[in-house]
């Protein structure tokens, strides 16, 4: 368990005599770099954003497989940029390599900001940088296995901001034929990972659409339905037997409005047994101190000294992530 976490589901107890394969999945929210986080990485020898994420290696190393939203496309060189066409430097995703990020989904509204140029820079970036990579032109579903467990991961997004695709790129659109087909098509997959890109903006609350698809997701065979977009956290649950997040919120950016300023890691923990799998889920809340633009989780930021102003901003944005969960800080 984290040590600064919320937990949503009690683990299960399993009799067995030996052990069963078991795996434990990160999946933290939007990756978002804005033109000041650009400005602060930049140095003499160009661009460094590791230290954003020295508080959250530990914990993706100790996960067996982290998955994060790619919310910019990435390139070579400058000139680079934030909101509302984000293309950041490969430096981006050096740092969240290095951190421990295994994979990235780039399916979102702003996966075409750059056109095709953008899609194939950042997928070429993103492989050379030793991530597996889910979303544009590459066909779901991608099969992985971890632990002795076989997965198959599937990302769609709900829109691209009105941008037609370009010739020879290809963006997995939220559409049920699509999502039943694709999932049709890992049927054999002991566990399936859906990673969605959808609802409002800024919403607290899953939107009626949300819980129809995931439950659509579920009626298909699908076991996990992470989400992402609303750059605000919503609800998480899980039964043992499916796991929702409906959105993980911003795990960095320079957004700085009600409770945007952060968002979850979720921790999905798979056991695979005669029967299926079992899941149990863990969160821990993070937020981004905006003067250096680190990525401070819970049990971080409560052993912290802060200015009052900062701390101000923190506690907020723990306070209102446990009232989500029905958690007392």
């Amino acid at each position: 368990m984290f040590a600064g976490c919320f937990c949503v589901s009690e683990k299960p107890q399993f009799e067995r005599s030996e052990p069963n394969p078991r795996a434990t999945l990160l999946f933290v929210g939007d990756v978002m770099c804005h033109a000041p986080q650009i400005a602060k990485a930049k140095g003499v020898n160009g661009y460094d954003f590791n230290s954003c994420f020295k508080y959250v290696k530990p914990i993706f190393e100790c996960a067996d497989y982290t998955v994060a939203n790619l919310e910019t496309t990435l390139g070579y060189s400058e000139p680079y940029s934030g909101y509302p066409r984000f293309k950041s430097p490969a430096a981006l995703a050096e740092a969240l390599a290095a951190a421990g990020v295994d994979m990235v989904s780039t399916a979102n509204n702003h996966t075409l900001d750059y056109g095709a140029e953008g899609v194939l820079s950042t997928i070429d970036i993103a492989r050379k940088c030793g991530f597996e990579v889910i979303g544009t032109n590459i066909p779901n579903p991608l099969r992985v296995r971890i632990k002795g467990i076989d997965f198959a991961f599937l990302t769609y997004t709900h829109s691209t901001n009105g941008i037609a695709l370009p010739e020879g790129v290809n963006v997995p659109m939220l559409d049920t034929l699509a999502m039943a087909r694709d999932l049709a098509a890992a049927s054999d997959a002991d566990c399936r990972v859906a990673f969605l890109h959808w609802g409002a903006e800024y919403s607290s609350v899953p939107s009626r659409g949300q819980r129809a698809v995931a439950d659509f997701l579920y009626r298909a065979g699908c076991q996990i339905v992470i989400g992402s977009h609303p750059h605000t956290v919503q609800g998480a649950v899980c039964d043992g037997r499916r796991v929702t997040a409906y959105s993980l919120g911003n795990f960095i950016s320079n957004q700085s409005g009600h409770n945007n300023e952060g968002g979850i890691m979720a921790r999905v923990t798979v056991e695979k047994c005669a029967d299926g799998c079992q899941y149990w889920l863990d969160i821990e809340p993070v937020w981004v101190d905006r003067s250096d633009y680190t990525v401070i989780p819970k049990s971080v930021g409560d052993t912290l000294v802060m200015n009052s102003r900062a701390q101000a901003s923190y506690r907020s944005f723990m306070s209102h992530t446990a009232k989500l969960f029905k958690k007392s800080l």
